[in-house]
């Protein structure tokens, strides 16, 4: 019997797309340099996992790129604008929600981009818990943050569904007894879900 549902959060719950953000503000050129001086980079990995702060990869970045500290500073204040809602999968959450399901969350996130977008999108307050890579200092596809969401929730592997648009993630997942969806696009979800009688 499925009783959890776990989603990823971003590209499931809220659009990331860096490249299509910063388009719509900067010009091309400026567009591919940010691309691949922020959210390429080892030190974007590292905000995910915890290890370092905002302010320790900005100051990184502007060290690497000392005449374009400006526009840096700019996209680095701005990160929380990058995310939007998914519609679909907000409609889908509300109606798990109301069908009494434990809804939780296990995503590779930052602290200063999760405490935002949950601050900005109150479809958030329809979880029950989860955890985020930032706190932990593991990320996905590592077993031992799957591990620590079994743990911390007193949850069963076999009566969890976990979605995540990272094919890693949900083979991860699986081999610890998860079923899974790997998200290939948000429309598909409720199909995805109907094929375990959700």
């Amino acid at each position: 019997m499925i009783k959890n549902i776990i989603f990823d959060i971003g590209n499931v719950l809220v659009y990331y797309k860096p490249i299509e953000f910063l388009s719509k503000k900067y010009p091309q050129e400026d567009v591919l340099f940010l691309f691949s001086a922020i959210f390429d980079t080892q030190e974007w990995l590292e905000l995910d996992k915890g290890t370092k702060t905002e302010t320790e990869v900005l100051r990184i970045f502007i060290e690497r790129n000392p005449e374009r500290e400006a526009i840096l500073r700019d996209v680095m204040l701005d990160l929380c604008s990058i995310f939007a809602p998914i519609e679909s999968t907000v409609k889908i959450l509300n109606l798990l929600k109301a069908r009494g399901y434990n809804l939780l969350y296990l995503s590779n996130i930052s602290h200063q981009i999760y405490a935002c977008i949950f601050k900005k999108y109150d479809f958030f307050n329809n979880f029950d818990g989860g955890i985020i890579s930032a706190k932990l200092n593991m990320m996905k596809p590592d077993a031992e943050i799957y591990q620590s969401l079994l743990s911390k929730f007193n949850i069963k592997p076999e009566e969890s569904i976990f979605i995540d648009d990272t094919i890693q993630n949900t083979l991860a997942a699986e081999q610890l007894g998860f079923l899974t969806i790997h998200l290939s696009t948000p429309e598909t979800l409720i199909d995805d879900l109907a094929e375990f009688g959700i």
